[in-house]
């Protein structure tokens, strides 16, 4: 009897702990938002090499976003594939709303990609008016050491966060991936909300120092 006495607040006790933490959790959550802005972000998918680039100049910035292999595969047709994965909400910038995204080679061949300093040419667009319109831009270096190459091996894929968007217009979205020049390659498409400015107007953007080569 008085043991089981001493058990009932250790067990009450560990309940409330477990209840607390997932209303810990679930707040946590409810905090996130979608983002809603009224400008085009700068595009911010970056990765990590598979292979060095002997051809660069070298210096170039580089990114820890290292490439992974896909266990399962993530699409099954064998391409090199953009995937935005849209089952489950992850958190984007701390505090928004955001998406897997993936960028996948299920060819039977080495991929190269050009880059600027680790950020690939991919961009977000939405479908308005009877065109796909970027709402992301890829900002210019006047650096030439800021130019290489990025290569992702046959069964291996990058995973990125992406924003969760959302505006007064609705519509779809899908990113685009630049894999030559003027030759491009899409995503899925899924529902999105995004406001007019983000058609037109860039992020601001104070270069940081002499080291920045970017000026937008």
């Amino acid at each position: 009897m008085l043991i089981s006495n001493l058990k009932q607040p250790i067990t009450m006790k560990k309940s409330l702990v477990i209840l607390c933490s997932i209303i810990s959790v679930f707040s946590f959550a409810q905090d996130n938002t979608d983002v809603d802005i009224n400008y085009m972000l700068r595009g911010s998918v970056y990765a990590n090499t598979s292979i060095f680039d002997s051809t660069s100049y070298g210096g170039y910035a580089s990114s820890d976003n290292s490439p992974k292999t896909q266990n399962v595969k993530l699409v099954v047709k064998k391409n090199l594939f953009l995937k935005i994965d849209t089952t489950e909400l992850i958190t984007f910038g701390e505090k928004y709303n955001g998406y897997k995204f993936y960028i996948g080679n299920n060819t039977d061949t080495i991929v190269k990609l050009e880059a600027s300093d680790s950020r690939l040419y991919v961009v977000a667009e939405v479908f308005h008016r009877r065109k796909w319109r970027p709402i992301e831009f890829l900002p210019r270096s006047w650096c030439g050491n800021s130019y290489h190459n990025l290569f992702l091996k046959q069964n291996e894929f990058w995973e990125f966060n992406v924003p969760k968007f959302t505006g007064k217009i609705k519509s779809k979205l899908r990113y685009r991936l630049m894999i030559a020049p003027e030759k491009y390659i899409y995503s899925n498409e899924v529902a999105v909300g995004f406001n007019k400015g983000q058609l037109s107007k860039k992020e601001k953007h104070n270069p940081n120092g002499i080291m920045d080569p970017y000026e937008d």
